[in-house]
């Protein structure tokens, strides 16, 4: 596969986590519970749905979007090897993350409450997109 091809199926991967995240934060389907139950919320911007699980799949698939379109923007200006040093540490990095963010979230902390799944996408994935940066 073409070095091109590979760093626009980054853009894609980010672009599908992107939507499906906003999809099932439900901001998609006004008016309607379909498919999960929901609080109907109704808001100057409009009605809409927001599911009670909305940060266990909503949000985190958001920011993951988010961190790997930051990712694919850096990757643009990568050569052949650079890509390969950056595909080998993603195979460690990626799993490890999951892992870490799966174990650590949510917690309870004193000060603030809950400390949401989301958090830990969003610390691991900005951290991901400064590694990048550096390799």
């Amino acid at each position: 596969m073409k070095l091109t091809y590979k760093k626009i199926s980054i853009f894609v991967i980010a672009g599908v986590a992107y939507i499906v995240g906003q999809y099932f934060s439900g901001v998609w389907w006004p008016r309607t519970t379909w498919p999960f139950q929901c609080h109907l919320i109704i808001s100057k911007m409009g009605t809409y749905c927001n599911p009670v699980f909305i940060d266990t799949f909503g949000w985190p698939l958001i920011i993951l979007g988010q961190s790997l379109a930051i990712v694919a923007i850096i990757l643009v200006f990568a050569n052949a090897s650079i890509f390969k040093k950056w595909f080998r540490f993603s195979l460690y990095y990626i799993p490890i993350a999951t892992a870490l963010t799966f174990w650590m979230y949510p917690i309870k902390n004193i000060l603030v409450g809950i400390v949401p799944i989301s958090r830990g996408v969003y610390l691991f994935g900005n951290l991901y997109a400064i590694i990048t940066a550096f390799i």
